[in-house]
């Protein structure tokens, strides 16, 4: 992996390694409110379109039917896609995933902005992305904190334990750089925290779970 590149790669290839995509349909109501559902949305004045992956189109014709999600295999542990968590506090593959991603991405902005405070002209616009993509995921981040919360303490200290590795080794890379190093990776992570390419809604697989996750 290339040391420059900010911890989104890492999420990125999480992403990569999900079982299968699942589709989310993004809905523009007549009021220009935009709302997304695991369910297409019908009606003359509603425009709706599908995510699958991280690709957004536009749906031809009549909404496509609703994606079917079976029931977890059976001893996984799992309740499903619907509550995401068992009785026993497992989660579902698909949850446990989509938390861990939002875990990584959203502790770059906490705990890179001291380094990139450092590269005194990244230092605002570093500030600016950072708190800028924490505002526009902020259901998701409350939703993947709601869902450690429910999870077995076992199971939520692996996952915190894993969120925790990997942002050390990304960490002890940028800091391996040198100063002209340590500002390259500022900016690249400035533009990924940027314009909403890296937002949790651009990727069903994780968002998905976490809009139809059912808090206990």
């Amino acid at each position: 992996m290339n040391k420059l590149q900010p911890i989104f790669v890492i999420a990125a290839a999480l992403l990569c390694c999900a079982a299968s995509a699942q589709q989310l349909y993004k809905t523009v109501g007549p009021d220009g409110k935009v709302t997304f559902s695991d369910r297409p949305q019908n009606g003359e004045k509603l425009k709706v379109s599908v995510m699958k992956g991280s690709v957004l189109r536009p749906v031809e014709g009549p909404p496509p039917p609703q994606p079917k999600i079976g029931p977890a295999p059976k001893g996984s542990g799992a309740e499903g896609a619907g509550t995401g968590i068992s009785a026993a506090g497992v989660p579902s593959p698909e949850l446990q995933h989509a938390v861990l991603v939002v875990s990584l991405m959203s502790e770059v902005a906490a705990k890179f902005e001291p380094v990139c405070s450092k590269a005194t002209a990244q230092s605002k616009k570093f500030v600016t992305a950072a708190n800028g993509w924490t505002q526009r995921n902020s259901s998701f981040i409350e939703k993947q904190r709601r869902a450690m919360a429910d999870m077995a303490p076992a199971r939520r200290t692996a996952l915190q334990n894993e969120v925790a590795a990997k942002i050390h080794e990304a960490m002890t890379d940028v800091l391996a750089q040198g100063p002209a190093g340590q500002v390259r990776w500022c900016e690249k992570a400035t533009i990924d925290m940027s314009g909403g390419g890296n937002d949790v809604v651009n990727n069903a697989d994780v968002a998905l779970p976490l809009i139809t996750y059912k808090p206990k």
